[in-house]
């Protein structure tokens, strides 16, 4: 018989679990790493919010909702990403009633469904996960290739033959790229786990939502990756003593505390006035302007490198929607990746225009960050003199030297240093 997590956890195991729930109570919100994150300029944002008028704030592009948390709960916060697990972290934050369950409680309540998924998954993969724990072995950079082969090569045969009909999609899709095999079926078995448990009513709808989001954020700390899911890393010997660490890892473990180290933000009563959406905020805005939404004041942030922020994060979006796509390309891409035009150089500037436009028909006030190498400003886009077009007082409240996070995407070093300005425009 399958003993609890509980009964298997050892007291140290137990003492470390309660100091990590302790320490998540104290509002330590979603601590996600994510490129192009407004963490460290959060609170200035924050101090240019409260001259603006009061009510509830719009975070148009809330991303892992850096400056939500930095408002707090002195206005009610309405989030919105196109982004399906950004958006999942919005109403986790936000919006959800319940707090994530401490990690003893996760266990308890879906290591007995993770433990049966998981043995049916390690049937089809055996001979796989064998030639994996090989390779986890490897002692030099040659054996560490040659052992390497045969897992890609018996990885190949194991998934075109699984017939598995539950919950297989990382395995079948993401072993041996940005997860080791018995991480990605650690994936499948937890998400079977979630999905059972809330359908049977042993957790919640937003206990089951931090199981996922708590997820999300242990795949992002054991990928092989450079922090995105742009394109997994290609082993070398320069670096494959540390994909042999990762590989390692347990995401069993990684997510058990990643749940628990997350907390809501304000108590229940706060949080249910609040709202998430998932759309695109050029067609969300002009909505919320026809329908006179009670939104005071809008803090926009579009994005303004040439990179699409889908391109970084589908893996999370896949664990989301969990559909087994047809994936494609060096980074295992979906085919309905969003694309936005505020990256795109040609259409960004009437992109921000008609964002620009769009706000002020709420009659909110609007707090714009922008950087002054953005792709707008490299087409001349004069940022003011739109503002000044459409509200009746404009400022920039704030010109503050910020280190842009890339995470070494397409091009260039992981942190870019930028000067942000944010401008502040007043409705009325």
């Amino acid at each position: 018989m399958i003993r609890s997590f509980t009964a298997r956890a050892t007291l140290a195991g137990r003492a470390v679990c309660e100091k990590r729930l302790k320490r998540s109570l104290g509002g330590m919100g979603i601590n996600i790493t994510y490129m192009g994150t407004k963490r460290a300029l959060a609170p200035v944002v924050s101090e240019v919010i409260a001259d603006a008028q009061g009510g509830a704030l719009l975070d148009a592009f809330s991303g892992m909702c850096s400056v939500g948390e930095a408002v707090g709960t002195v206005r009610q916060i309405w989030n919105n990403d196109i982004q399906y697990f950004a958006s999942k972290v919005a109403r986790a934050l936000f919006v959800a009633c319940d707090p994530p369950p401490s990690a003893l409680a996760c266990g308890d309540a879906h290591y007995v469904a993770y433990k049966a998924q998981k043995d049916r998954l390690i049937s089809p993969f055996r001979a796989s996960i064998k030639a994996e724990d090989y390779l986890l072995q490897s002692q030099s950079y040659p054996e560490f290739e040659r052992r390497a082969a045969r897992v890609s090569e018996q990885l190949s045969r194991d998934t075109a033959a699984c017939r598995v009909r539950s919950a297989h999609l990382f395995a079948a899709t993401y072993s041996g790229t940005f997860f080791g095999i018995r991480q990605a079926i650690d994936a499948d078995a937890i998400m079977g786990a979630i999905r059972l448990a809330e359908s049977d009513k042993k957790v919640s709808r937003d206990e089951a939502l931090w199981g996922v989001v708590g997820l999300g954020r242990a795949l992002l700390k054991i990928a092989n990756s450079t922090g995105h899911f742009a394109q997994y890393l290609k082993p070398k010997e320069t670096n494959y003593r540390r994909y042999l660490t990762l590989r390692r890892r347990s995401l069993w473990a990684e997510w058990i505390t990643s749940v628990a180290d997350m907390s809501p933000i304000g108590d229940p009563m706060w949080r249910r006035k609040n709202k998430a959406f998932r759309g695109d905020a050029l067609n969300l805005i002009p909505h919320l302007a026809r329908t006179k939404a009670d939104v005071a004041v809008i803090y926009a942030d579009p994005p303004y490198t040439d990179d699409q922020y889908s391109r970084f994060y589908h893996v999370l979006d896949t664990l989301c929607l969990y559909d087994y796509p047809q994936v494609t390309g060096a980074g295992l891409y979906r085919p309905d990746r969003f694309t936005t035009p505020f990256s795109l150089k040609a259409q960004a500037p009437k992109a921000l225009a008609s964002l620009i436009r769009a706000c002020s028909r709420t009659g909110a006030d609007l707090v714009l960050s922008y950087p002054t190498n953005g792709l707008v400003k490299q087409k001349q886009f004069d940022i003011e003199a739109a503002l000044r077009t459409h509200f009746r007082s404009v400022e920039v409240a704030r010109s503050v030297q910020h280190k842009h996070s890339t995470f070494g995407a397409s091009k260039g070093p992981a942190r870019s240093e930028v000067l942000e300005l944010i401008y502040l425009a007043r409705s009325a």
